[in-house]
């Protein structure tokens, strides 16, 4: 007994001297119009350095930068790179309050000035005494034009001029106002409009052109640089011709014109004179974007960004290069004029219970990982909600973006756009417990989740979504999964597919998996066809082609593509051009046509297997497949069918309830 107490005291007193783990160091950041407290700064900027030189004194720090309540404003990006961040035990933290009162905007706000009388005599009747001016700092005046082309291939969306009012993002003023006016004729880079008001093209030295010019699955905005009125309209030419020309009846628009200012949400530009006019809704103020983004992270690891509102930049909100461990968590993103959040050689990071809402472009781009050794980059966006994105850029800007090898995006709910949810590149991606719905309103050619042109980007799986209510209107036709041109080796499983045209589509490729899904009222379920074999075979015969070209690039003979892909480094010796080895079993198919095998697509090439429909009748489905929205009324159908389904969380399919910030519920 008098030796176990010698141990216990013992014990205590070398207890005594561990020191306790000390508790964060926090900086805290004054909002707008507020002082700094004790130990406090004015600007994340200030933080930032403040807790670079904390770092530097003691490398085991944990820091915690702590955004105040209200509104804290960027005239440009705040740059955090490798002497940033912090460690795996203590990752530097940049958080507002928990409810998302901290409101970091790249914007700065204007209040009306006196309009001069040579601007107000150009105002639209309907503006007048509604329309107000403001006068523009030096940062909004540049630079001349209010943004740069929308093209095909354009690479990263550009930063553009936006204005804000009370409900969000106001747009240039238009012609038509609503919708299109249809092209007469087109040569070159020219063409003619009919009906167009002789005042709408008086003094725009910065007048612009947009819409679908070739393709109902492309949309370009570019400048006008000369017009002149013609017969009942007029007479237009761009910088540079459309892709693949202007075909007559093209649909398209004038914008960025003072005579079409004569309705609320609208505005124009001055560049010359540094004046806005616009017409807000919800009070007179405005606000304009300056900066170019919010936050550049360059090379930094073990950073936490959290319960922030970030919003109003020029063009991508947060910008992370390289660097790991970089996670945005339990924010708001929106009103880019690019993307949200991009990660782009990047390690380890992502996004998870964010909004992201009425980006320009993508909302998230997650590209990671090495394809030519197809080592996982571990991106991520998980339990987040992505709405209204694509605003600027109705076409090639899905919700998400992936590239690389190995990302993830689980969990999530994206709706409410023109555009896509999702665009896979590269390899062994998962798409899983997602609920994708009422996407693609007017678009043609394209799916809720593409993929194409390259036979090297396998491995992707697909498993457990809710894809539901997406469908072509008149003139429009529309996928669910599009696997196109050539889109090989992708696994479907599990997914419940409601109200959705064509919901899966192979579009010529070979390998793919299409085991244990659910179609009601969507229809042909699957879709297969041989397009190598008929209009696209230079596609496949080239060797200067796109698909040929991605093939080339990819070290297919290595050990690590052999192992992972067997048989992929033969495939230009195995009939190419034939959609073949696709493995469709176990599809249940109610209220639609199962199959179509159309451009040379054969059932024989294929392996088809306990493809059914219901058991037995359900006087109730014609009405659920109409109108529910709950995947659960639809988890019996597979009974008695003797399908393998996997099973399918059909109670958990819905993620309006459960994605997205905590504070945005």
């Amino acid at each position: 007994m008098r030796t176990l107490l010698l141990v216990t005291v013992v014990a205590l007193l070398g207890m005594a001297h561990v020191p306790a783990e000390a508790a964060p160091v926090e900086i805290p950041v004054a909002a707008e119009g507020a002082r700094p407290g004790p130990g406090g700064v004015a600007s994340l900027d200030q933080a930032a350095a403040e807790a670079r030189r904390r770092r530097g004194r003691d490398p085991r720090a944990a820091i915690v930068i702590a955004l105040a309540p209200g509104t804290h404003r960027l005239a440009g990006p705040v740059r955090l790179g490798p002497e940033d961040g912090g460690s795996a035990e203590a990752p530097l933290v940049i958080r507002g309050p928990a409810d998302g009162s901290a409101r970091l905007v790249g914007s700065v706000r204007l209040d009306p000035v006196p309009i001069d009388p040579s601007l107000s005599a150009r105002v639209p009747e309907a503006g007048r005494g509604q329309v107000r001016a403001y006068r523009l700092p030096q940062a909004a005046r540049a630079p001349a034009r209010i943004q740069a082309p929308i093209v095909l291939n354009g690479g990263p969306a550009p930063p553009a001029f936006e204005v804000f009012d009370a409900e969000g993002a106001m747009h240039p003023a238009r012609w038509p106002a609503e919708g299109f006016a249809e092209v007469e004729s087109g040569d070159g880079p020219a063409f003619t409009l009919a009906a167009v008001p002789r005042t709408l093209l008086r003094d725009e030295p910065d007048l612009w052109a947009e819409g679908y010019w070739r393709w109902g699955w492309l949309f370009e905005a570019l400048p006008v640089v000369r017009s002149a009125p013609g017969g009942t309209g007029a007479r237009l030419t761009l910088d540079r011709t459309p892709y693949e020309g202007i075909r007559p009846s093209a649909p398209v628009r004038l914008v960025h014109a003072l005579a079409a200012l004569d309705r609320p949400g609208t505005w124009w530009r001055d560049a010359r004179s540094g004046i806005l006019l616009a017409w807000p809704r919800g009070g007179e103020a405005v606000e304009v974007s300056v900066a170019d983004a919010l936050l550049a992270i360059d090379g930094a690891a073990h950073l936490r960004i959290e319960s922030l509102r970030l919003a109003m930049a020029r063009g991508d909100l947060v910008r992370v290069q390289g660097g790991r461990d970089v996670v945005i968590a339990d924010s708001a993103l929106s009103f880019a004029g690019g993307r949200g959040a991009v990660f782009a050689g990047t390690l380890d990071g992502g996004l998870r219970n964010c909004d992201v809402t009425a980006t320009g472009a993508e909302a998230v781009l997650l590209s990671g990982g090495e394809r030519r050794t197809l080592a996982p980059g571990g991106l991520y966006l998980r339990d987040s909600r992505l709405t209204g994105f694509a605003r600027r850029q109705p076409t090639q800007a899905p919700a998400v973006t992936l590239d690389g090898v190995g990302a993830e995006v689980s969990g999530n709910v994206i709706r409410d756009s023109p555009a896509y949810a999702i665009h896979i590149r590269g390899n062994d991606h998962r798409i899983s417990g997602n609920e994708i719905a009422n996407l693609l309103a007017g678009a043609t050619d394209t799916g809720a989740i593409y993929a194409g042109r390259d036979w090297t980007a396998r491995g992707t799986v697909i498993a457990g979504n809710f894809l539901h209510d997406i469908r072509g209107d008149a003139g429009h036709e529309v996928k669910g999964v599009y696997l196109d041109d050539m889109a090989s080796g992708f696994t479907v499983s599990g997914n419940l597919f409601l109200r959705v045209d064509q919901p899966v589509f192979i579009g010529g490729g070979r390998d793919n998996r299409i085991e244990g899904n659910v179609f009601v009222a969507a229809s042909p379920a699957i879709h297969v066809d041989s397009r190598g074999q008929t209009w696209a075979s230079d596609a496949v015969s080239d060797p200067q082609s796109e698909l040929r070209a991605a093939f080339s690039a990819m070290p297919v003979a290595s050990a690590p593509w052999r192992a992972r892909y067997p048989g992929l480094a033969s495939l230009l010796y195995d009939r190419p051009a034939v959609a073949s080895g696709n493995v469709v079993t176990d599809n249940l198919v109610a209220l639609g046509e199962p199959f179509r095998f159309t451009d040379g697509g054969s059932e024989a090439e294929q392996t088809l297997a306990r493809n059914r429909g219901p058991a037995g009748p359900r006087p109730d489905l014609p009405a659920l497949a109409r109108s529910s929205v709950r995947p659960e009324d639809f988890a019996g159908l597979a009974e008695g069918t003797g399908l393998r389904l996997p099973t399918i969380p059909f109670a958990r399919m819905r993620r309006e309830r459960t994605a997205g910030a905590p504070f945005g519920r």
